[in-house]
């Protein structure tokens, strides 16, 4: 006889009759006859055993209902302004790399229902990467323009007297 741990004698009856009703895809064989035989020796009834399957399907039910409301409710749920604020300003490192702030994928807002938080967040992060996109362009111009002011402004007569071009 297969010994388990722990071993099948101490757990709680409970336990044994998810062991016996799990079936074989979960237990194998031979947890399942020692499970009826505790579940026999414990003298626990057809109907006692049905019993506790009852409310766990009860319980279920009503696991599913509240999922069911919530995925509803997170349907119409919006960000608040500063969430917008920052997708705004961190977009890009947002879009590539979601989990700095451990902030939801556009995959997990879709998994979860969120669909208006879906569309907020795509519309936010075109915005943003605009937004980057002229920021960046615009201080490289300026960048350049500074760095070629400076060449114009060096004095290169002594250099060019040096080395014969004058």
């Amino acid at each position: 006889m297969t010994e388990f741990t722990p071993p099948i004698s101490e757990r709680k009856t409970e336990e044994l009759i998810e062991i016996v009703y799990s079936g074989k895809d979960h237990w194998n064989e031979e947890a399942i006859r020692q499970s009826k035989q505790e579940l026999a020796k414990r003298n626990i009834s057809q109907k006692e055993q049905d019993r506790v399957i009852a409310k766990w399907e009860k319980e279920t039910e009503k696991h599913l209902a509240q999922e069911k409301k919530r995925l509803e409710k997170n349907k119409t749920e919006s960000y608040k302004v500063w969430e917008m604020i920052v997708l705004f300003l961190f977009g890009p490192i947002l879009f590539f790399r979601p989990y700095i702030f451990n902030s939801h994928t556009l995959f997990t807002l879709r998994g979860e229902n969120y669909f208006l938080k879906f569309k907020q967040r795509i519309v936010i992060f075109l915005f943003s990467f605009i937004a980057w996109y002229f920021y960046t362009n615009y201080s490289f111009e300026q960048s350049e323009k500074k760095r070629l002011e400076e060449i114009d402004k060096i004095d290169i007569s002594d250099w060019k007297r040096k080395h014969g071009y004058e």
